[in-house]
């Protein structure tokens, strides 16, 4: 079992970096795509150090508001986030955006520190693959839909 545990998935997404991009970072519209993560009070400006605040709503003991930092944005390219307990459950979110035959390669990963990481996680790993996967058709749907 590995002490930091990491989630990954890959979509590809007919839609140029840039509009992906675009609708990744644009954190007041989550609520209408994704499935299970919304914004709550989106500052103007998103930069390193930024926090952000948001509700999880997955139907599971872990629904609730939770806090992110902003640690690198690196536009239209890369984005990390972290949150969490400090030495019990954190996690590094991060997305990638790759040109790709015309289109992008997002990859969404996110890898766990702590204490309760490794049991926690691996417990979960075939339910968040899944959820994972749905983010990322999530928003290939919105794109395609002309949004």
């Amino acid at each position: 079992m590995d002490n930091n545990p990491v989630i990954t998935a890959v979509t590809d997404i007919a839609s140029p970096v840039e509009d992906v991009w675009k609708e990744l970072t644009d954190f007041a519209a989550y609520a209408q795509w994704h499935p299970a993560l919304s914004f709550i009070d989106v500052p103007t400006e998103i930069l390193p150090g930024t926090q952000l605040r948001a509700q999880v709503a997955q139907g599971t003991e872990t629904d609730g508001e939770y806090s992110f930092t902003v640690l690198h944005l690196e536009a239209p390219r890369r984005f990390v986030w972290e949150g969490g307990i400090p030495d019990v459950l954190t996690g590094q979110h991060s997305f990638v955006l790759e040109p790709r035959d015309g289109g992008t390669r997002f990859t969404e990963s996110e890898e766990f520190t702590g204490t309760a990481a490794a049991e926690t996680i691996e417990a979960a790993r075939s339910q968040l693959e899944e959820n994972y996967a749905s983010y990322g058709r999530a928003l290939k749907e919105r794109l395609l839909s002309g949004h």
